[in-house]
């Protein structure tokens, strides 16, 4: 028998070693030559010789384990990205570079090396039914590296995909517990533009312009309308405008005004009702106001939505391997967005939560200057990630 659990214990200072040498060095977007390179080295370092780089805008990678029996291709994503946040942790080996790994980013890589240093052992290698894929996507936090990782080839072949995110995402949990979730798991994300024209003119003689200023207020009171009282309270929905931009002085009435935001939800029916009346409050209040109007959406991501038989296949093996203290059902999604969800739209996946907390107060939420990973349970995610892949056919 082989003892997963156990590999994965013995192999944490492994997994620790790995993370505080990318949280050190953290590279943003799809510029990530330092990261793409601890990969490679620890790929080859481990005898995996199938090993495509260079991809997903310039540093992805993924790199295949191929078993001893047929079998499916099982895909094992991992994102690498961090973000432009200044440190503020005081961690020895915290980032100095004015970047920092303040989403996990850096322990997924870890956990996904550790995984992968425990399948491709020749004695752990031949009992695996078909192919494992080990995926190591860039620029995940600007929501775009899994749509290119998958134009690039990263799913050719790949018949079902799993992936984890660890940190404090849900309360709850207890350190190194993995939360599992049926259905909707992580909510779509659309980013939206509304730019409103208007004319100036000097604040003492208002009736001469055009206000965009006082178009913005109107509409952002009426959007917020759409989520209480246009869509049922039993379906969770977020709309959040974080930024205005208009207006050159206090006394000079503003010719243009521009707002941008986000909507967040779980089906596609929301999602286009929602942009459809993004669009028609905005022109309607800007042609009222004897103004203009144009909306562009971006950033549009779908909702992670968790193949059933995936996760309860993943439930049940980590109650046979780990314990069934460590399988958690997780009772409602989040509001968080993942771009996970566009390898889901070629292949059916699963996405599982990994708590990372402390219990105390070094527990902040992610992109926090000094958010922390408690990097003593990154064992438990290698050993799940490692058990599913061993065990799920």
């Amino acid at each position: 028998m082989i003892n997963i659990k156990e590999q994965a214990k013995s192999l944490n200072d492994y997994a620790v070693k790995i993370r505080r040498e990318l949280h050190a060095h953290p590279e943003i977007a799809f510029d990530l030559p330092f990261t793409e390179s601890v990969v490679i080295r620890e790929l080859e370092s481990m005898g995996i010789k199938n090993i495509v780089k260079g991809i997903g805008g310039g540093h992805g990678v993924y790199a295949d384990i191929k078993g001893g029996k047929p079998g499916q291709c099982l895909a094992i994503r991992s994102d690498m990205d961090a973000l432009p946040i200044k440190e503020e942790t005081g961690l020895e080996f915290a980032s100095q570079n004015g970047c920092m790994h303040a989403c996990g980013h850096d322990a997924h890589v870890a956990m996904l090396l550790t995984c992968a240093k425990i399948l491709s052992q020749p004695e752990v290698q031949k009992e695996i039914c078909g192919t494992v894929r080990l995926i190591f996507q860039p620029s995940e936090e600007p929501a775009n590296g899994a749509a290119v990782m998958v134009k690039d080839g990263a799913l050719n072949g790949v018949d079902k995909i799993i992936g984890m995110h660890t940190g404090n995402l849900w309360a709850g949990l207890k350190a190194g517990q993995i939360g599992w979730r049926v259905g909707a798991f992580m909510a779509s994300t659309t980013t939206f533009d509304i730019a409103l024209s208007g004319k100036s003119a000097h604040g003492a003689t208002p009736h001469l312009a055009v206000d965009t200023i006082t178009m913005a207020a109107q509409i952002i009171n009426q959007l917020q309308t759409v989520i209480s009282r246009e869509i049922s309270p039993f379906d969770p929905k977020v709309l959040t405008i974080g930024r205005i931009d208009g207006g050159t002085a206090h006394n000079i009435v503003a010719e243009a005004c521009r707002l941008r935001g986000m909507i967040r939800c779980f089906s596609k029916e929301n999602s286009d009702f929602m942009k459809q009346r993004i669009i028609e409050i905005s022109e309607g209040v800007a042609k009222s106001m004897r103004g203009e109007c144009k909306v562009e959406f971006s950033s549009d991501l779908p909702p992670v939505i968790n193949d059933k038989d995936l996760t309860l296949k993943m439930r049940d093996i980590i109650n046979e391997e780990l314990g069934s203290e460590f399988a958690c059902e997780i009772a409602t999604p989040t509001t968080g967005a993942e771009d996970f969800s566009e390898y889901t739209k070629t292949v059916p996946g699963a996405f599982f939560y990994h708590c990372s907390t402390f219990g105390d107060g070094r527990d902040m939420p992610h992109h926090n200057s000094r958010f922390m990973v408690n990097e003593e349970v990154l064992w438990t995610g290698a050993a799940a990630l490692a058990a599913f892949a061993l065990h799920w056919q």
